[in-house]
């Protein structure tokens, strides 16, 4: 999986299509978004807080694929960006339920900001549903600051199910899940974080639903020490 061509922008935007359907069956569900926001903050908010303890008030947050929810908005400490590209449909669907903060509404394979802006950056279940996963890694390297930690969870599958998902897409796309592109094998997401970043930690967590072949990890990532 960490050497599979990124997929092009056109099938990117067939997957940003069932994002978007999501998104409206997930606004008739939860017209105010408080049960996702509450739910998602007490998934993930007590294993990301152990390791920015470091945090200052003036600490900047970077939060790719924040989505409707921004979770990273319940970080106590820190200056907050949340990143999506969806972000002004999300804004229609819920007016006024965004939080404060900076808000960039753009892909993150190229974020236009300087070297070593964040201190922390946090990307939840993001990556398997970029156009280019090696460029959103290799931008959240750049961005990160020496001392920084970059926090991601992605849903990991089975390898046997992973080489079909691969194979299909590449002979058969329109036979491929709508909006996942990639699915990562633990192995393989492991290889692709460690040529940009030194893994810390990893946890499993809990499955949010019965009898699925995915699991999610949480990883904690440092900067590589470069020469």
């Amino acid at each position: 999986m960490a050497h599979h061509k990124a997929f092009s922008k056109q099938r990117w935007s067939v997957a940003l299509k069932a994002e978007l359907a999501l998104c409206s069956q997930l606004r008739q569900k939860n017209a105010d978004l408080n049960s996702l926001k509450e739910l998602l903050k007490e998934r993930y908010i007590p294993l990301i807080e152990p390791h920015i303890s470091n945090l200052q008030e003036d600490s900047q947050i970077l939060e790719l694929g924040c989505g409707p929810a921004c979770v990273c908005q319940f970080i106590k400490l820190g200056k907050k960006t949340f990143l999506d590209p969806l972000l002004d449909d999300f804004r229609r669907a819920w007016p006024g339920s965004l939080p404060k903060g900076t808000f960039i509404t753009e892909m993150a394979e190229n974020i236009k900001a300087p070297d070593a802006s964040y201190d922390c950056i946090v990307c939840l279940k993001t990556l398997s549903y970029v156009q280019n996963p090696e460029l959103i890694l290799h931008e959240t390297e750049r961005l990160l600051k020496p001392d920084g930690s970059f926090i991601i969870s992605v849903e990991l599958w089975p390898s046997a199910f992973a080489k079909l998902h691969y194979f299909t897409a590449k002979f058969f796309p329109q036979r491929t899940l709508k909006n996942r592109l990639y699915c990562y094998t633990k192995h393989g997401l492991e290889n692709t974080l460690k040529r940009h970043f030194n893994i810390h930690s990893s946890q499993h967590l809990p499955s949010t639903e019965a009898f699925s072949l995915k699991d999610e990890w949480l990883y904690i990532c440092t900067p590589l020490k470069h020469p």
